[in-house]
């Protein structure tokens, strides 16, 4: 298991690196700000599920958000 995620997460930097790399050589410096913010949580997650731990569900901060809104949609 443990080797699974040093691949992911080598595999992850490295293309990541390049990816960032060439945006930056084309001056597309806050897509390469962007993409590496997406690929760091993404790196998280994904080593997280690969070592199987239990995660919570992404639909709790929406419901926060949200449940409010709908109760007063229904109240009117």
């Amino acid at each position: 298991m443990i080797v699974k995620i040093i691949l992911f997460v080598s595999f992850m930097i490295v293309w990541s690196f390049v990816t960032i790399r060439s945006n930056l050589q084309r001056q597309k410096n806050r897509e390469a700000v962007v993409f590496s913010g997406l690929m760091a949580i993404s790196s998280i997650v994904g080593s997280l599920l690969i070592a199987r731990v239990e995660l919570p569900s992404m639909v709790v901060p929406f419901k926060i958000v949200f449940e409010p809104i709908g109760k007063m949609l229904l109240m009117r």
